[in-house]
């Protein structure tokens, strides 16, 4: 194994606005991407990963972690110690970023716990995704990083996987993850924004997010259906965009 750790792609979307998008529930991201940028569902949402701890939303930009099955001659390839992928991605990542672990769609695959987790907290970074399981969580829990995937485990993860590659593309939970997008998580859901279109979506989300404000403080004042502007269309958006000026 070599020649395995590449570099994160350079943010997309600056501290301001993501701070901003932190304010926003994963469903709007949800909405946003299906209704204006042609996003199936499916293919942005990890639907089975769940909060291991709770704490703020998660918006960050993704360093990736592959793992491929163990096996005893490929575990003995594995690069040693410090520098093994998943100790080399925490050394790449920080304040602002999250790791995103490939992590055999098993909860019984432990991909870390007290020990390894300190470094997180030590490098500031934002949180940690994966579908996998996690152990020590008591104590994990203690570093203020917040955490989402399968479940919590006792199990030794060495059996189940081994950590292969950096910042290469990913699978989660049957969802493409590269080095650079952006993950948005809170207790609904997780989800990941393609870098490619990172900052229009925050631009649209934002402004979906003010929407959906307006039409609840019109519905309380005019004491009708959602119907009426809810689902958002056209229509909606423009009889918004106007009372802006008005």
């Amino acid at each position: 194994m070599t020649n395995n750790i590449k570099k994160t792609p350079s943010h997309r979307i600056n501290k301001k606005t993501r701070d901003k998008l932190k304010e926003i529930n994963t469903s709007a991201f949800v909405d946003v991407m299906a209704r204006q940028f042609g996003y199936d569902p499916h293919t942005i949402l990890m639907d089975n990963v769940i909060p291991l701890n709770n704490g703020e939303r998660l918006v960050s930009r993704a360093v990736t972690i592959r793992y491929l099955p163990s096996r005893k001659d490929f575990d003995e390839m594995k690069p040693k110690n410090e520098k093994s992928p998943e100790y080399a991605a925490f050394e790449i990542a920080g304040n602002g970023d999250v790791i995103v672990m490939s992590s055999m769609a098993s909860s019984l695959m432990s991909i870390g716990g007290d020990i390894k987790f300190l470094r997180l907290k030590q490098r500031g970074i934002d949180g940690l995704v994966c579908d996998g399981g996690v152990r020590d969580m008591k104590s994990v829990d203690k570093y203020n990083i917040r955490i989402w995937g399968y479940g919590r485990t006792s199990n030794l993860g060495t059996t189940v996987g081994t950590p292969y590659s950096t910042n290469e593309p990913v699978r989660v939970d049957g969802v493409l993850v590269l080095p650079g997008d952006y993950i948005v998580a809170d207790d609904d859901g997780v989800v990941v924004i393609p870098r490619k279109i990172a900052a229009e979506v925050a631009i649209a989300a934002i402004e979906y997010d003010n929407l959906e404000t307006w039409i609840k403080n019109r519905l309380e004042k005019e004491n009708l259906s959602p119907g009426k502007y809810y689902p958002p269309d056209k229509k909606t958006y423009e009889t918004y965009r106007k009372s802006l000026n008005n």
